[in-house]
């Protein structure tokens, strides 16, 4: 027996209508743990990671990119509400990544250097505010200077989580580590007599740093996988 079309578009509308209401109850719940965090960081990567990877892991027939792009925009909703002072300082090159990570609620000023966004950074820790940073997810040696010299800033995120080919995938740069995800990516700084800074990077979760590098080696950051 075929279903009735009409009886299907009044589930749909059904449906969308309890989503509707289900996102409405996230948003108050975003409300009451911004009050209960009184004034701590609202962006917690490393949660955001491991309830992706969490949600994809129970919709296997589900596109984990499609996941994605319906989480992030609750997710960066959710954020909005919680810190309505996140600005990001973007490379040029990630603009689209900016855009898609933060959609219509993306504030943002623009630099097409890693040293002009070092600058902006400085800036805004100058004034007391936190900063937070989109640059290509390249291990190239200006961003390894960049955070081997600054002690607080610090590769927090790479976005997106999954590899989507039309989004250029970032470092979202923070002036504090990021909390654990379960499975993490750590970068080690170090300082080559021949080539300069490199970025290195180390399977796992190591805030205070990896025995087996020399003594000037230094954490960069901590991103989920």
């Amino acid at each position: 027996m075929t279903d009735n079309l009409d009886d299907l578009r009044h589930e749909i509308d059904t449906v969308d209508n309890r989503i509707l209401e289900l996102i409405a109850a996230r948003m108050d719940l975003s409300d009451r743990v911004t009050a209960a965090k009184a004034g701590k960081a609202a962006f917690r990567p490393g949660r955001e990671a491991a309830l992706m990877r969490r949600l994809a892991s129970q919709q296997p027939d589900m596109s984990g990119v499609i996941l994605l792009g319906i989480w992030r925009q609750i997710l960066t909703a959710s954020l909005s509400r919680q810190d309505t002072d996140l600005h990001f300082i973007v490379h040029t090159d990630v603009a689209p990544t900016a855009a898609w990570h933060m959609g219509s609620a993306l504030q943002a000023s623009y630099a097409d250097s890693i040293a002009d966004i070092a600058a902006q950074f400085a800036v805004k820790k100058a004034r007391g505010d936190i900063p937070y940073a989109l640059v290509p997810a390249d291990n190239t040696p200006a961003l390894a200077a960049w955070l081997y010299k600054d002690d607080a800033a610090y590769v927090i995120a790479r976005t997106p989580l999954f590899d989507m080919g039309a989004v250029p995938p970032a470092y979202i740069i923070g002036p504090a580590l990021p909390d654990a995800s379960g499975d993490d990516i750590t970068l080690i700084g170090v300082l080559n007599p021949d080539t300069g800074h490199m970025i290195k990077s180390e399977a796992g979760y190591h805030p205070d740093g990896v025995a087996d590098h020399a003594d000037d080696a230094r954490i960069l950051g901590i991103y989920a996988r």
